[in-house]
């Protein structure tokens, strides 16, 4: 799948890996980032997190060959925790090469290989920017925020006030997807989104990806 389908024994991820994120792309093998099955050496180079999110959705999006449900499974565990991961893989048969999410075989022998900036972030971004003293914008306006949930590999787009609650967004995904809003939760920047938060006020601008969760009853 492109260079990263199947890992020949004269590839090196750390080269593909400069040539994708940058030439100073490094990883330190005695430094671990993630934990459970998405344990990994941790990486650093110059890049920021926007940056980091359009190389992702990019390397998902150029992914041509091997089997189409097996890539979906494969980047529902990528995003999910490492225990619903874990319960992913084993549940579309897909096997880790070598303990982690960066080698996977599925039941037909394929071998996928997932770079680690795709499965951990960074040690830290390129100037990233902090939420601290960024400017709150209280002008209401109605903004596209896309849902993204593990298993399905388009995003769920939804048309919303800035100035609603979060409580309304889940109430709104819940209804488009015809299940309880307490089946949901929502995530952004790695923190989960509390009910009673102003979407302005947690940073939801138009465009941005919000991770989506599902709880069985």
């Amino acid at each position: 799948m492109g260079n990263f389908c199947a890992r020949s024994e004269t590839e090196d991820p750390n080269t593909i890996a400069r040539a994708i994120i940058g030439e100073d792309y490094k990883e330190f093998p005695d430094k671990m980032a993630g934990n459970g099955v998405k344990a990994t050496p941790a990486w650093q180079a110059t890049i920021t997190r926007a940056q980091l999110n359009q190389k992702r959705d990019e390397f998902w999006r150029s992914r041509t060959e091997g089997k189409r449900r097996v890539w979906i499974a494969i980047k529902a565990a990528v995003e999910a925790d490492p225990a619903t991961a874990l319960s992913i893989l084993q549940n579309t048969k897909i096997t880790m090469k070598i303990g982690n999410l960066t080698v996977l075989e599925d039941d037909e022998g394929n071998i996928y290989s997932i770079p680690i900036y795709m499965i951990n972030n960074p040690i830290s971004f390129h100037k990233e920017k902090k939420h601290k003293g960024r400017q709150v914008n209280d002008e209401q306006s109605s903004i596209k925020v896309r849902l993204r949930r593990a298993g399905k590999s388009d995003d769920d787009e939804l048309e919303i006030m800035n100035t609603a609650k979060v409580e309304e967004l889940r109430k709104l995904f819940a209804d488009k997807i015809k299940i309880l809003p307490s089946q949901v939760r929502l995530f952004y920047d790695g923190k989960e989104m509390k009910d009673h938060c102003v979407l302005s006020a947690l940073y939801i601008e138009d465009g941005v990806v919000i991770q989506a969760f599902l709880k069985s009853l």
